[in-house]
């Protein structure tokens, strides 16, 4: 049997205008290790990996390896949704770090102000939300003052790749910052819960920056393995997803 498998890698970007933007500083280093060990592994076992990043993320080289790039949210969504559409995808290894929230409109606080003062009995939430006092800007002027970012939810794209594939074999990644062991774990057990995932893999930031990339592959409440390392994730998810 050859496996047709997924792995995102990086990190999205949302635009601001065309000039700025909210990023993240994912390098999808260990989306890359993972694509080489498997390919190192199982080459024989894989028909094609399709390998979603952003641009500037570390990609593998390999005639089985099809690079798709992508900038923001809904690209990935987009390129997600016909991947699992038009193949049969055997594995989906989601470690790329996805934006939360992409812009929704800009403004400043002197127009929230005057569409306040301008319509004084409208509703105030829906003066403040709606896009009536939105700056349709190719390049927001560096000249303006008090703007303000309104932010809305992205799709969440893991939550999608069950619904459309229930048979893929998903790995999920969890990110959190400076908690404990159990907590982590615990978090990454919703996440398994709540999409399905055959496995979440844990991470802390804080050990990430320290030099220690702790991680733990979790499978239920107490059963879980500690990794440490991208090599050591990477040998250790290879081994247990094959």
């Amino acid at each position: 049997m050859e496996y047709n498998i997924v792995i995102t890698a990086g990190g999205t970007s949302e635009k601001i205008d065309n000039v700025r933007k909210i990023t993240n500083s994912s390098s999808g280093k260990l989306g890359y290790t993972i694509a080489n060990k498997i390919l190192m592994e199982k080459k024989d076992s894989i028909n094609k990996i399709f390998y979603v990043c952003s641009k500037n993320a570390f990609k593998p080289r390999n005639e089985k390896v099809q690079i798709i790039e992508i900038v923001d949210t809904l690209e990935l969504q987009n390129v997600v949704l016909k991947l699992l559409k038009d193949y049969k995808i055997d594995y989906f290894i989601h470690s790329m770090a996805v934006s939360d929230y992409t812009v929704d409109f800009i403004t400043t606080v002197e127009d929230i102000v005057e569409n306040i003062l301008n319509n004084p009995n409208k509703d105030l939430y829906e003066l403040i939300c709606n896009n009536s006092i939105n700056i349709k800007q190719n390049k927001i002027s560096s000249d303006k003052d008090n703007l303000l970012i309104k932010l809305k939810r992205t799709p969440k794209i893991i939550s999608l790749i069950k619904k459309l594939s229930p048979e893929t074999h998903l790995i999920g990644f969890k990110l959190l910052d400076g908690v404990k062991k159990n907590e982590l774990i615990d978090v990454a057990l919703k996440l398994k819960e709540k999409n399905k995932c055959d496995l979440v893999i844990a991470n802390d930031l804080d050990n990430i920056r320290k030099g220690n990339h702790l991680a733990f592959l979790v499978k239920s409440k107490d059963e879980y393995i500690k990794a440490s390392g991208k090599e050591d994730i990477a040998n250790k998810l290879v081994s247990e997803i094959f």
